[in-house]
């Protein structure tokens, strides 16, 4: 066997690549669930202290509740299942061995459930529970369990070769982004689909640290008082009803020709363009329902957002036939344009509501993840095209 050959046989360094070299989708989704475990975890990351009386012996030894709600219970045994599964395959796609990857995708997600339950004992209003930590670990099993199995059967093989043959080498960033944008939906926003509006934050938090500084010894002075800043981007004058009805309609073109510009030119592009029309109607209506009840599920949709998904279909065609190429410098564009018209958009009553519902309501433990999702999906996106376009790509369209 020649060097070259060894050298395309030997796994790659970077843990991030798979046993064949090539970025592995498994590794950047265990990676992100590590990230939503630690922040559903430790948030709202306020009031580190240590505990009143408590010493460094008994510190390691997690209480065993008295009660624990039903429901809780379920969630924590749930809620690492898909850890257990994103890890063990992450495993496996390096190449490990099947059992070494089995023991691994228990042993690693209860290690970082020990690790959770160990810093909720520094946060006053979170309560370290033994009782957690075994849910944790029995669903992480659960997840290890179904991973193998999937190996085992060869569906893993055949999901790999599904996706070569659908997407194009280095995809998996795209994927991963795919794959968030539905979660980012559901975060308030100030039109449907209307991702990355975080300059109004930006600026705040800009003028904020101003205020901070001593620039009165320089002989400037800023007059910024909290009131003044909270509107902002409500002083804003609204655009035109074409303008927003463009800017919803390139909110929602964004994932699809983000999905084409891994995909290869053809027919088979409409199946997954469908699917993320799809998702895309069904992660707003469920948006709505989670915040304002299941009979305003489809109140998002006014005749501006309808005219928008309409205006939607012979937007998305030209994609279908376009090399990717193509795909990604007009996805670039169509991200670009999209932002800059939704940042022309002033907080209305509707995202008002929405991010009160939020931030008051069921999703206090979520909401600020989902809302970083969004803030940051557009510009991952840009920087993953330009990534993509960057790259020369002769031996494919």
């Amino acid at each position: 066997m020649s060097s070259r050959s060894r050298r395309s046989l030997r796994p790659s360094g970077d843990f991030i690549r798979d046993a064949q070299g090539q970025r592995s989708l498994s590794v950047l989704v265990a990676g992100f669930m590590v990230l939503l475990v630690a922040y559903a975890s430790l948030y709202p990351f306020e009031g580190w202290r240590w505990p009143t009386g408590a010493d460094w012996a008994n510190a390691w030894a997690l209480p065993w509740p008295r009660w624990r709600d039903r429901a809780d219970e379920w969630l924590n045994l749930l809620g690492y299942v898909p850890v257990g599964l994103v890890v063990t395959v992450a495993l496996l796609r390096r190449g490990l061995n099947p059992l070494w990857a089995l023991a691994l995708g228990v042993a690693l997600p209860a290690l970082l459930s020990y690790s959770m339950e160990l810093l909720q004992t520094l946060l006053p209003r979170r309560v370290p529970s033994l009782k957690d930590w075994v849910g944790n670990t029995v669903g992480a099993a659960l997840g290890a369990a179904c991973a193998w199995a999937l190996q085992a059967s060869g569906w893993l093989r055949r999901l790999r070769l599904a996706r070569d043959r659908w997407f194009a080498g280095e995809s998996a960033g795209a994927l991963v982004l795919l794959l968030l944008w539905p979660a980012a939906l559901l975060a308030p926003a100030t039109l449907p689909f209307g991702l990355g509006q975080c300059w109004d934050e930006i600026e705040t938090g800009f003028l904020w640290f101003l205020g901070q500084l001593p620039l009165s010894a320089w002989g400037l002075d800023l007059s910024l008082e909290p009131a003044a800043l909270a509107t902002l981007s409500t002083e804003r004058a609204a655009p035109s009803t074409p303008a927003q009805i463009l800017a919803i309609a390139l909110g929602g073109l964004s994932p699809v020709a983000l999905c084409c510009a891994a995909l290869s030119p053809g027919l088979q592009r409409l199946v997954p363009m469908t699917a993320m029309a799809a998702l895309a109607l069904v992660a707003m209506s469920l948006s709505t329902a989670l915040n304002f009840g299941p009979v305003h599920a489809l109140s998002w949709l006014t005749a501006g957002a309808l005219v928008a998904c309409l205006l939607c279909i012979p937007l998305a065609l030209p994609f279908v036939w376009l090399p990717r190429r193509w795909c990604a410098a007009l996805a670039l564009l169509v991200l670009a344009v999209g932002v800059v018209l939704g940042a022309q958009m002033p907080m209305g009553a509707y995202h008002a509501q929405n991010l009160q519902a939020w931030e008051q309501g069921r999703f206090i433990r979520f909401h600020g993840l989902a809302l970083w999702v969004a803030w940051l999906w557009p510009y991952l996106a840009m920087a993953w095209l330009m990534r993509r376009l960057a790259r020369p790509d002769r031996a494919s369209p």
